[in-house]
């Protein structure tokens, strides 16, 4: 399979420039805009590309400019196997549909190279909400970082640059480590209920509930900011019964960062087409 024409179908900013990026690459980019049928841009693609997430509810494409929605099994029927597919964040119902028709895909919110340049995007962002939420600088503020991730580490990091005070709570002892000799604190998820105490922000990267009611009570004064995907790392119901302010900041990059998003998808894309040999 010879890569050479490319149809995108739905997206955010990210993806227009990630269609001016690819285009600069050499490619035939073509977005579906409705004003053709979706068999016929199909069928004069070599490659489809879906956004990032590709679907909110494993039935369409997530698509919000478009008048009507795109569904994943007619768009499936017309890839088949004999184009490639690119899809970010592919559920299992998703990549259960693609199998069925014999598809074949390729998530490229799986790669590392990807999650490694958008912790730039999502960290600047975090900070971006910090500052214009706190009434106070990020200089002398009491951070909490939970988790100590692709996000959390360069976070922890640029904090510590602006003179933050900052906390990171990490369940692996090789995390804690590398944290203490960036000179942040750093300690057990155990302690987390203790060490929230007296913050201005807790940040969370970890996508599983880990800032529950017991955290949630000593943090009464805080601002959380959750930057982790579905599900997110806060109970929600806790927080609004105990007046917590939680912001839960899905998709930062696209919002704070499009060009820069969409650039590091189109890198993240090349990548996978130069190992698959297009």
């Amino acid at each position: 399979m010879n890569i050479k024409r490319i149809l995108i179908i739905g997206g955010d900013s990210r993806t227009e420039y990630l269609g001016k990026a690819l285009t600069e690459e050499g490619f035939v980019v073509n977005f579906f805009d409705e004003s053709v049928p979706l068999k016929s841009a199909v069928e004069n693609s070599d490659a489809v590309i879906l956004p990032l997430p590709c679907s909110r509810d494993d039935k369409t494409v997530e698509a919000p400019s478009l008048s009507e929605g795109v569904l994943l099994k007619d768009l499936f029927h017309l890839i088949g196997k004999n184009k490639l597919l690119l899809a970010g964040k592919m559920s299992e119902g998703v990549k259960a549909v693609a199998d069925v028709f014999s598809v074949k895909w390729v998530d490229y919110f799986q790669r590392e190279e990807l999650e490694i340049l958008n912790s730039v995007p999502t960290y600047e962002g975090a900070i971006q909400i910090m500052m214009e939420e706190l009434p106070k600088t990020v200089f002398g503020s009491n951070v909490v970082i939970t988790g100590f991730g692709k996000v959390g580490e360069p976070l922890g990091a640029m904090l510590k640059k602006m003179g933050a005070n900052v906390t990171v709570c990490a369940r692996r002892p090789s995390q804690r480590a590398k944290a203490r000799i960036m000179g942040l604190q750093a300690v057990d998820f155990s302690y987390l209920p203790e060490c929230v105490l007296g913050s201005d922000v807790i940040f969370n990267t970890v996508p599983g509930c880990v800032i529950g009611r017991e955290v949630l009570i000593g943090s009464k004064e805080s601002l959380i900011i959750d930057l982790a995907s579905k599900p997110g790392g806060v109970d929600m119901e806790a927080a609004k019964d105990l007046g917590v302010k939680v912001i839960w900041a899905l998709g930062i990059p696209g919002k704070v960062a499009p060009i820069t998003a969409g650039n590091i998808i189109k890198e993240t894309i090349c990548n996978i087409f130069g190992e698959l040999g297009e």
